[in-house]
């Protein structure tokens, strides 16, 4: 129990940073896309109204004044002249008769006219769309579709690729820093997290224990009282209360001893685990119990399939199986059926055994608390049936150990208690 606490504070940490990571970097990588999104707008709107030529002085316009902060765009930073030199475009024209007229090719590196007329045609004017994107050898190129001083359709290219380099260089650099980051923190957290929790596996450790110390003690005066009582019956003072003792004294042995069990649950070093035949451990407890279901006049269905081995301790098992056994015939309804089915899953690589019993009060109870040590759904009901509330916890903190699950659903008018275990041969 005590492991798990651990890796389940271990993977609650790191979520918690993934989180963290993916807010603060997130929010980097996106407010840099968002940047040169619009750098590219700002610089095609600085193309256009130019028609197809740029200079520090006449793109000064569309990038803001550098001497007026009030209209400075805050992601675009200060207008610097200089910055005009960094971006590679070229733009065409397009007469009436779909002539197409190089106006600008020397920003670009190894792009033929032939090229620049084919992706105009194929792509811009084809697509009858504003403003897009189309690839171009390398590069990727916006483009953006307008009309000059003299009526006839300009197209500007502007080479995205390279003004885009500085996302994808923040996306890696922020990718690898964050699995970095949680990998670092992962492992530092798993050499650091036993002394994080180590007052509270010393305070789990001493309830164990003092658990274990007190049942002890506790049968010692149990044992007294009960021979006391014979005694009293072999000396002829049968007292009408004497009976009334002695049950009192089976019941609170029986609480100590869970109590104990439920104590050692937990603890994998109190188990020594092997393989079992868990058909042969199903087919003895539903035998003893056959008595039981018919003093209690309930329907008993019971399929077991053979040779079933499961990795697990044998009596801590039969416990399991006999306290599954004994809720069924303790909360069946009245004139009611158990069914025990024990056999293998879906795909063979799982021993399921399922007890069920009819319980029409249980559509609407929460199941999500059945587990949980001294509960009772109806407290009278539960101590007019000599329950604990513990059973179910310790059967579920075994079925743990032997690294299996245990789980509770309400299917038409039935209570079934699952248990799946891995098989072995």
């Amino acid at each position: 129990m005590i492991q798990k606490f651990r890796w389940k504070f271990i993977g609650t940490s790191v979520a918690a940073l993934l989180m963290v990571l993916l807010i603060t970097l997130g929010s980097l990588v996106g407010i840099t896309r968002i940047q040169n999104q619009n750098e590219v707008d700002r610089v095609l709107t600085a193309l256009v109204k130019n028609e197809g030529h740029l200079s520090p002085r006449n793109a000064q316009p569309a990038f803001g004044n550098q001497n007026d902060p009030i209209n400075r765009n805050f992601l675009a930073g200060k207008y610097n002249p200089e910055a005009v030199y960094q971006y590679r475009y070229f733009s065409v024209t397009v007469d009436s008769s779909r002539r197409i007229h190089v106006i600008n090719d020397n920003n670009v590196y190894k792009v033929k006219n032939t090229e620049i007329k084919s992706i105009t045609i194929r792509r811009a004017l084809d697509n009858h769309d504003k403003q897009g994107s189309i690839k171009a050898g390398q590069n990727q190129y916006a483009y953006r579709i307008a009309t000059n001083s003299t009526g006839e359709t300009l197209i500007i290219f502007l080479n995205e690729t390279l003004i885009y380099q500085r996302f994808w260089l923040i996306f890696r650099v922020a990718l690898v820093l964050g699995i970095g980051a949680l990998i670092a923190f992962a492992l530092v957290l798993i050499l650091v997290s036993g002394k994080a929790i180590k007052p509270i596996t010393d305070t789990y450790h001493k309830q164990q224990e003092f658990i274990t110390n007190a049942g002890h003690e506790l049968k010692t005066p149990l044992a007294v009282i009960s021979a006391n009582t014979e005694m009293e019956e072999m000396l002829g003072n049968n007292l009408e209360w004497h009976q009334s003792t002695k049950e009192q004294v089976d019941k609170l042995t029986k609480l100590v001893n869970r109590l104990i069990s439920l104590a050692r649950a937990g603890e994998t070093g109190e188990l020594t685990l092997s393989k079992v035949d868990f058909s042969k451990i199903v087919e003895q407890s539903t035998q003893d119990f056959k008595s039981i279901m018919k003093k209690n006049d309930l329907a008993y269905q019971v399929s077991v399939r053979e040779g079933l081995n499961v990795i697990a301790e044998k009596h801590s098992l039969t416990e399991v199986v006999n306290i599954l056994l004994d809720n069924a015939q303790k909360y069946c309804d009245p004139h009611g059926k158990v069914r025990v089915e024990l056999t293998k899953g879906t795909w063979s690589k799982n021993v399921i055994l399922r007890v069920s019993n009819t319980y029409t009060e249980g559509k609407n109870i929460n199941y999500g608390h059945f587990f949980d040590r001294f509960y009772r759904e109806d407290e009278s009901h539960n101590s007019k049936k000599g329950g604990f509330g513990i059973g179910l916890a310790i059967a579920r903190e075994l079925i743990q150990v032997f690294k299996g699950r245990l789980s509770v659903s309400h299917k038409g008018e039935n209570i079934v208690f699952t248990v799946s275990l891995k098989s072995v041969k």
